[in-house]
């Protein structure tokens, strides 16, 4: 058979066999890995994705991103000088006014505590701290002895007081910062303040019972009326006898209706533990009611 026909004959074998030798080889796994069964190539690019979301960074970093977008913001309590801080909140002052401050004006009397409780609404800026507040004071009191400055001792009262004092105050405060996260600072300035005067303001003439110590009210007793019991003590010139209550400016009395306050010094300390909250003590010095301190608490807007 001539080499033509030998060609021609097996030429198709040939062929097939090539194809199939291709094939198989084709279909055996590369040492790269290019042959993968679905799953894992599925697998493959959810991580090529997360890689791609997350960026070039260390897994460590990854981490500390999502730690830091949490609740850590609330700690951050440094301020900008610039910017405006807003606050609401309580307060609470006890002021004393020492009987020495009281003998500047009358004879008699003792030293009185005077409780103050009420809101606040603050805001400070570049140093400079601005507090509005709105309080009740209770200037009540048990018997005391008084008479007017210079008077004989037969005018010696026995007075007693249910009054009050609703205060409209604003204080002014320079602050002076103790630390650079602005958590501890101290504040310098003065205040003042009007008050509305509620209550009455009893008074009855009195003479000496069973001792006459004008510091000592139970030792003297009530005039029932013109001359009596005592026709010393208990004489005309005021008529003060019984229940009688000390009526207003407006009326032509001597109990004020309006009160002032002023008060130079002050002196304030202030911590803020977290960046929406404050605390603040305060203490100082007002003409109308001697010494004061107290404290407040404050909500940052």
């Amino acid at each position: 058979m001539s080499r033509m026909a030998l060609l021609t004959r097996f030429a198709p074998l040939t062929l097939g066999a090539s194809l199939f030798v291709a094939g198989t080889a084709y279909a055996q796994p590369s040492e790269d890995g290019f042959d993968k069964d679905a799953e894992d190539t599925m697998a493959g690019k959810a991580n090529d994705k997360e890689e791609a979301a997350a960026g070039d960074k260390m897994p460590g970093e990854k981490e500390k991103k999502k730690e830091d977008s949490g609740d850590a913001g609330i700690w951050d309590t440094k301020e900008d000088p610039t910017k405006a801080y807003r606050y609401v909140g309580l307060r609470y002052r006890h002021a004393i006014i020492p009987k020495a401050i009281l003998n500047l004006f009358t004879d008699g009397g003792a030293t009185v505590g005077v409780p103050m409780g009420g809101l606040e609404f603050g805001t400070r800026r570049d140093r400079l701290e601005y507090i509005f507040s709105l309080s009740y004071a209770d200037y009540s009191k048990g018997e005391m002895l008084f008479k007017g400055k210079g008077q004989p001792v037969t005018a010696y009262e026995r007075v007693q007081s249910d009054l009050a004092v609703i205060y409209g105050k604003v204080e002014i405060l320079y602050e002076v910062p103790l630390d650079s996260r602005s958590r501890f600072s101290l504040l310098f300035g003065g205040g003042v303040g009007i008050g509305g005067v509620i209550g009455d303001l009893r008074r009855r003439q009195v003479y000496p019972g069973s001792g006459s110590d004008p510091g000592v009210p139970s030792q003297w007793n009530d005039c029932t009326a013109f001359g009596e019991p005592d026709a010393t003590y208990c004489d005309v010139d005021n008529g003060h006898f019984g229940d009688y209550a000390e009526p207003s400016w407006a009326s032509g009395g001597s109990k004020p209706f309006i009160f002032p306050w002023i008060a130079v010094p002050q002196v304030s300390f202030r911590y803020k533990p977290i960046k929406m909250l404050q605390a603040r003590a305060d203490v100082g010095f007002a003409i109308s009611s001697g010494v004061y301190f107290g404290a407040s608490i404050d909500y940052i807007l």
